[in-house]
């Protein structure tokens, strides 16, 4: 993908009430309903950028139905310049598998059903803290395993247990500049390659459906859940550079072109960058029918499994742009130092 210059709001969002939950990430709309602004292409296009800049925003009590959630979920993509060819993303795990749970929507290829029953039944419930394991270990962009993988994804909380479940972000703009100069030079130059425990023959196993058929993009197709992708990235909406999808899916595949000992020790250093600097991360307590909204290129994510409960939710990915780094992109830091001197074209809240 060629650089781009990066894209600044336009103000459309101007007078919606909204409060900054940490100083590096997260933004909360206590009262803004989705449904008032899908059909708003400026309004829509400023909340992508927002998401972008921000990381990850939240809105409460939404009655958005499913089918504006996905408009808006392409939207936010396509008016942030993502390729024509790229839709919205059909998980690889069949919606024909989802018929137990008796919710139209869990039938929609277009909406993952993320549901602790369903991992239970055919994922040997990932996480459970009975088995100690560090909980760091599920860090990780979403579909980072896809040749093109997500922009933005959007999550609508249906049922939550009153405690637990928690999700917690972190800023992978902030990672990126956590590192050394060296060492930010070094990873530039580094691949790395995703995968998915979640595969055709693991599926298979359990007699369950996996969709080898274009899942969001034509070269999101076949059996086998793997891609590569540059360590740091530059967001195309931003302008910043980041690391990316680091963590759990990455330890499918590892840091390519290095020994053993070297990937397991990269591999571990950029993990701890991610888990261990909690004043890069925000962590959200759901309630039913919450909204959040995240840029895979801006944040990392990963669940708190220690929930007893159901916890049901709806997810909606749009699928974006293959990773790029553009070597004369700079940090989230030294773009907003820039911008409070009123450089770049523009004035806005930072």
């Amino acid at each position: 993908m060629a650089p781009r210059a990066p894209m600044r709001v336009s103000g459309a969002l101007n007078g919606i009430q909204y409060q900054d939950v940490t100083p590096l990430l997260g933004r909360d709309y206590p009262n803004l309903q989705l449904s008032s602004i899908v059909s708003d292409d400026a309004k829509v296009r400023d909340l992508a950028i927002t998401a972008s800049e921000r990381g990850v925003l939240f809105f409460h009590n939404q009655c958005i139905p499913v089918s504006g959630f996905k408009i808006l979920m392409q939207k936010l993509g396509e008016l942030t310049g993502k390729p024509t060819t790229s839709k919205l993303h059909k998980h690889e795990f069949a919606s024909e598998n989802n018929c137990h749970l008796g919710i139209p929507e869990s039938m929609d290829p277009e909406v993952y059903t993320v549901s602790n029953f369903n991992n239970d039944k055919f994922f040997d419930s990932f996480l459970n803290p009975s088995d100690m394991k560090f909980a760091s270990r599920s860090w990780h962009a979403d579909e980072s395993f896809e040749h093109v993988p997500a922009d933005y994804t959007g999550f609508k909380m249906i049922k939550c247990p009153k405690t637990g479940g928690d999700t917690v972000w972190a800023s992978a703009y902030a990672a990126y500049e956590r590192m050394s100069e060296p060492w930010q030079k070094f990873a530039e130059g580094l691949t790395a390659s995703h995968g998915d425990s979640t595969s055709a023959d693991s599926l298979n196993k359990k007699g369950l459906k996996f969709r080898a058929e274009e899942r969001g993009s034509p070269e999101n197709v076949g059996t086998e859940l793997e891609a590569v992708h540059r360590v740091v990235q530059t967001n195309p909406v931003t302008g910043w550079k980041s690391l990316y999808g680091l963590g759990y899916q990455v330890s499918f595949g590892g840091i390519n072109g290095v020994t053993d000992y070297e990937n397991q020790i990269m591999q571990a250093y950029f993990l701890r960058l991610i888990a261990d600097n909690h004043d890069l991360q925000i962590r959200h307590k759901w309630k039913p029918y919450d909204v959040a909204i995240w840029d895979n290129r801006s944040v990392f994510h990963n669940v708190t499994n220690d929930f007893v409960g159901e916890r049901l939710a709806l997810r909606v990915v749009s699928i974006g742009n293959k990773p790029y780094l553009d070597p004369n992109s700079t940090t989230r830091s030294a773009a907003l130092r820039l911008r409070d001197k009123g450089g770049a074209n523009g004035q806005d809240e930072y």
